[in-house]
């Protein structure tokens, strides 16, 4: 039985290892990514054309049409409707697997911001 084990033991390490490795780059690939469109993002909100848009935007939000478009929208929030579809939203988001990506979803974030800051990334290692 020991045998067994610690062929057990030796195969869930080797397949840990490839899966930390692979994720590791997966993650690093998302994070230069969301980098990019963040760079992206930034040299747009300081570009001319950024600032017309900002202005325009501002305008657009004080405007009655989205005074009234935001009544209504919370008019709906309000009906049955609504509040069970938050509440299957709410149910959906404690299952496993969704939880799984929200973890996945929140280390990346991480990477980005603690990468962004330092000016250096690290990947690998054990979670």
């Amino acid at each position: 039985m020991s045998r067994i084990e610690s062929r057990i033991k030796q195969f869930t390490e080797r397949l840990s290892q490839w899966w930390n490795s692979r994720s590791g780059g997966l993650r690093q690939s998302a994070t230069d990514g969301a980098q990019r469109a963040a760079s992206r993002a930034r040299d747009f909100r300081d570009s001319e054309r950024g600032q017309r848009a900002a202005t325009k935007l501002n305008d657009l939000r004080g405007s009655d049409t989205a005074k009234k478009a935001e009544a209504k929208i919370n008019d709906l929030r309000a009906t049955d409707a609504a509040k069970k579809a938050e509440s299957a939203l709410s149910d959906l988001r404690q299952r496993e697997p969704v939880k799984k990506a929200e973890e996945g979803a929140r280390k990346v974030m991480h990477d980005l911001f603690s990468s962004g800051s330092g000016g250096s990334s690290t990947t690998g290692g054990a979670s």
